[in-house]
Protein backbone atom coordinates (compact mmCIF):
# COMPACT_ATOMS: atom_id res chain seq x y z
CA UNK A 1 0.00 0.00 0.00
CA UNK A 2 1.10 3.19 -1.04
CA UNK A 3 2.35 5.23 2.00
CA UNK A 4 0.31 8.91 2.12
CA UNK A 5 0.83 11.36 4.65
CA UNK A 6 -1.17 14.31 5.71
CA UNK A 7 0.88 17.13 7.55
CA UNK A 8 -1.51 19.44 9.87
CA UNK A 9 -0.19 22.35 11.24
CA UNK A 10 -0.66 26.40 10.88
CA UNK A 11 3.16 27.21 10.32
CA UNK A 12 3.32 26.97 6.70
CA UNK A 13 6.83 26.60 6.65
CA UNK A 14 7.07 23.13 9.04
CA UNK A 15 4.37 22.13 6.60
CA UNK A 16 6.60 22.67 3.87
CA UNK A 17 9.96 21.52 5.52
CA UNK A 18 8.02 17.99 6.70
CA UNK A 19 6.55 17.87 3.43
CA UNK A 20 9.65 17.67 1.79
CA UNK A 21 11.34 15.27 4.50
CA UNK A 22 8.39 12.82 3.82
CA UNK A 23 8.52 13.16 -0.10
CA UNK A 24 12.32 12.81 -0.05
CA UNK A 25 12.11 9.46 2.06
CA UNK A 26 9.47 8.36 -0.21
CA UNK A 27 5.84 9.21 0.95
CA UNK A 28 3.19 11.03 -1.08
CA UNK A 29 2.60 13.87 0.87
CA UNK A 30 -0.22 16.69 1.53
CA UNK A 31 -0.69 19.27 3.77
CA UNK A 32 -3.65 21.25 5.65
CA UNK A 33 -3.71 24.77 7.56
CA UNK A 34 -5.76 23.13 10.08
CA UNK A 35 -8.08 20.71 11.45
CA UNK A 36 -11.24 22.19 9.48
CA UNK A 37 -8.84 21.79 6.38
CA UNK A 38 -7.33 18.27 7.18
CA UNK A 39 -11.31 17.22 7.71
CA UNK A 40 -11.92 18.57 3.51
CA UNK A 41 -8.98 17.11 2.70
CA UNK A 42 -9.13 13.50 4.14
CA UNK A 43 -11.50 11.89 1.68
CA UNK A 44 -9.58 12.72 -1.07
CA UNK A 45 -6.16 12.49 -0.47
CA UNK A 46 -6.86 9.21 1.27
CA UNK A 47 -3.92 9.32 3.84
CA UNK A 48 -2.62 6.23 5.41
CA UNK A 49 -0.96 8.54 8.17
CA UNK A 50 -2.10 11.94 9.36
CA UNK A 51 0.54 13.99 11.26
CA UNK A 52 -0.57 17.07 13.26
CA UNK A 53 0.07 19.98 15.36
CA UNK A 54 -2.51 20.10 18.22
CA UNK A 55 -2.73 23.77 18.72
CA UNK A 56 -4.16 26.01 15.92
CA UNK A 57 -6.49 28.43 14.73
CA UNK A 58 -9.82 27.50 13.53
CA UNK A 59 -10.11 23.63 14.53
CA UNK A 60 -6.84 22.37 16.36
CA UNK A 61 -5.76 18.75 16.19
CA UNK A 62 -7.70 17.53 19.56
CA UNK A 63 -11.20 18.28 17.17
CA UNK A 64 -10.03 17.24 14.63
CA UNK A 65 -9.52 13.70 15.68
CA UNK A 66 -12.71 13.72 17.76
CA UNK A 67 -14.25 14.27 14.60
CA UNK A 68 -12.48 11.57 12.76
CA UNK A 69 -13.30 9.04 15.99
CA UNK A 70 -17.35 10.43 15.68
CA UNK A 71 -17.09 9.87 12.11
CA UNK A 72 -15.80 5.94 12.30
CA UNK A 73 -12.37 7.31 10.39
CA UNK A 74 -9.86 4.92 10.94
CA UNK A 75 -6.66 6.46 9.97
CA UNK A 76 -3.36 6.58 12.61
CA UNK A 77 -3.04 9.92 14.20
CA UNK A 78 0.56 11.09 15.28
CA UNK A 79 0.23 14.51 17.59
CA UNK A 80 2.85 17.00 17.60
CA UNK A 81 3.04 20.21 20.70
CA UNK A 82 5.44 22.56 21.50
CA UNK A 83 3.52 22.64 25.04
CA UNK A 84 2.83 19.60 26.72
CA UNK A 85 -0.40 19.15 28.57
CA UNK A 86 -1.65 16.13 30.86
CA UNK A 87 -5.29 17.04 30.01
CA UNK A 88 -4.72 17.33 26.26
CA UNK A 89 -2.52 13.80 26.21
CA UNK A 90 -5.40 12.42 28.11
CA UNK A 91 -7.66 13.64 25.52
CA UNK A 92 -5.84 12.55 22.53
CA UNK A 93 -5.46 8.95 24.21
CA UNK A 94 -9.07 8.81 24.64
CA UNK A 95 -9.87 9.36 20.84
CA UNK A 96 -6.98 6.59 20.24
CA UNK A 97 -4.44 8.98 18.73
CA UNK A 98 -1.09 6.75 17.57
CA UNK A 99 1.43 8.78 19.59
CA UNK A 100 1.92 12.22 20.72
CA UNK A 101 5.58 13.93 20.23
CA UNK A 102 7.34 16.96 21.17
CA UNK A 103 8.30 19.94 19.11
CA UNK A 104 10.87 19.30 17.83
CA UNK A 105 10.92 16.54 16.47
CA UNK A 106 13.79 14.43 15.83
CA UNK A 107 13.20 13.37 12.15
CA UNK A 108 14.74 9.71 12.52
CA UNK A 109 12.42 8.83 15.14
CA UNK A 110 9.42 10.67 13.55
CA UNK A 111 9.47 8.99 10.21
CA UNK A 112 10.06 5.52 12.12
CA UNK A 113 6.86 6.41 13.98
CA UNK A 114 4.90 7.47 10.86
CA UNK A 115 6.15 3.85 8.96
CA UNK A 116 4.59 2.25 12.37
CA UNK A 117 1.63 4.03 12.11
CA UNK A 118 1.37 3.03 7.96
CA UNK A 119 2.08 -0.26 8.62
CA UNK A 120 -0.50 -0.54 11.51
CA UNK A 121 -3.09 1.29 9.64
CA UNK A 122 -6.55 1.47 10.27
CA UNK A 123 -6.44 -2.14 12.48
CA UNK A 124 -4.49 -0.40 15.15
CA UNK A 125 -7.76 2.58 15.41
CA UNK A 126 -10.10 -0.34 15.68
CA UNK A 127 -8.39 -2.08 18.46
CA UNK A 128 -7.78 1.04 20.18
CA UNK A 129 -11.63 2.24 20.07
CA UNK A 130 -12.89 -1.09 21.08
CA UNK A 131 -9.88 -1.09 24.28
CA UNK A 132 -11.01 2.12 25.02
CA UNK A 133 -15.05 1.00 25.14
CA UNK A 134 -13.87 -1.58 27.11
CA UNK A 135 -11.94 0.68 29.84
CA UNK A 136 -15.18 2.75 30.25
CA UNK A 137 -17.28 -0.15 30.75
CA UNK A 138 -15.20 -1.82 33.34
CA UNK A 139 -14.46 1.37 34.67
Amino acid sequence: MEKKILIVDDEPLLCEALSDFFFDAGWTTDTAKNGQDALMKINLFQPTVILSDINMPSMDGLEMLEILKQNNLNTPVILLTGFRDADKMQKAWANCAFDFLDKPVNNDTLLTLAKSAHECGEDYVRMARKRFIKLNKAG
